[in-house]
């Protein structure tokens, strides 16, 4: 090829690769207004948790490098940073591939073109792998020596993208292998369970898809919802990562500092009503969509109070977990927990836009009252 020719063809991708980019901003910017639903106020307290949300990021790759004492608990920690990783991946998924002109791009330009931007982008959007470089990059060589399985995790975090980008039903296979992994009672070194990781999401690209909505029949509304649910994973999937995390940081700094116990628990409490009572906001919109089918069955009433069910029930097995695999809470603390729970079910409800509002005034209500 001439020189004229590479310089034509440079400058073709050049213009694709401003053209994704572009496309790139717009998408996410549309991503962050949907965030609108939990109202301005919710953004500001997840903005204002930033710096400690970073802090705790860090402090977790600390503990996955510095695993050796305590092998499985850091295996728990990369397990957990996979996953959310997954889950903010999946969020992004769509302005990655730019899927709304996807079929479009196909025609103007060659498919490894965009398989590459589809990789830059991906790199541009994994914070978790950043901050896992920064860590890196600091680093010693005799640190290295000591904890060469963080490299598998750094080309987990890689892998794990590239899955959730082309190959999500692998990703979701190989996250509940390595979660049962995890929770075995087994005892072998950070090494040996990275390794474990790499074979078990090796496996689930092979094996072949199952979906289970196609088995259902919606003949009951716990069947319309259960299809709901299975259908629309998502809006249950990103919660439970969070509710994962909280729990994660809780016990880290419950053993930091435990004389602080009780502000960990009204804070714990606090993100689990927060987590489960908007889930509302979905039920919310489904029963609008559907109310009037289940109002000309003579089921109206019925389906009314079932759009609270999956928030009550989600709150309760949260909860149980937190009890069983965390820490114990007061009873006073306990029994308010249900009190609040209903509180921003029926804000939820009634006044969305003052949903946040109630929560962070409850929540510092709490700590001053509690702790």
């Amino acid at each position: 090829m001439s020189n004229l020719g590479i310089k034509l063809v440079m400058a073709q991708y050049r213009a694709f690769m401003e053209y994704r980019y572009q496309a790139y901003k717009i998408e996410l910017t549309q991503l962050l207004l949907q965030l609108k639903n939990f109202g301005l106020l919710f953004l500001v307290i997840l903005g204002s948790a930033m710096l400690g949300m970073i802090l705790l990021l860090f402090l977790g790759l600390g503990k996955i490098i510095d695993s050796s004492d305590a092998p499985q608990y850091g295996a728990q920690m990369a397990w957990l940073y996979l996953l959310l990783q997954s889950v903010m991946l999946s969020a992004m998924k769509s302005a990655i591939k730019n899927n709304q002109q996807r079929f479009f791009q196909r025609t103007i330009v060659r498919s490894n073109w965009l398989k590459l931007m589809d990789i830059k982008l991906l790199f541009l959007s994994n914070g978790w792998l950043l901050a896992s470089a920064v860590i890196a990059l600091d680093l010693t060589l005799s640190q290295w020596l000591r904890a060469p399985h963080f490299v598998l995790f750094m080309l987990l975090q890689f892998g794990l993208g590239v899955l959730c980008l082309y190959k999500p039903r692998a990703l979701i296979y190989g996250l509940v292998f390595t979660a049962i992994l995890v929770l075995l009672p087994i005892n072998i070194v950070p090494l040996a369970y990275h390794c474990g990781f790499i074979i078990l999401f090796a496996l689930s690209i092979f094996l072949p898809a199952f979906s289970l909505s196609g088995r259902l029949s919606v003949n009951s509304l716990f069947t319309f919802w259960l299809s709901f649910f299975i259908q629309h994973s998502w809006v249950l999937i990103w919660r439970v990562a969070l509710l994962l995390c909280v729990f994660m940081a809780i016990t880290t700094l419950l053993h930091e500092r435990a004389d602080l116990a009780a502000i960990f628990s009204v804070i714990a409490t606090a993100f689990m009503v927060l987590f489960t009572s908007s889930l509302q906001f979905d039920c919310g919109k489904l029963h609008e969509r559907y109310q009037l089918f289940f109002q000309a069955n003579n089921q109206s009433w019925l389906f009314f109070i079932s759009q609270f069910m999956p928030s009550c029930l989600f709150f309760l097995i949260t909860l149980s977990s937190y009890l069983l695999f965390v820490a114990q809470i007061e009873w006073l603390l306990l029994s308010l927990s249900v009190g609040w729970g209903t509180l921003q079910l029926y804000i939820a409800q009634k006044k969305p836009a003052h949903y946040a509002l109630v929560w962070m005034i409850t929540t510092g209500v709490l700590l001053a009252v509690l702790t």
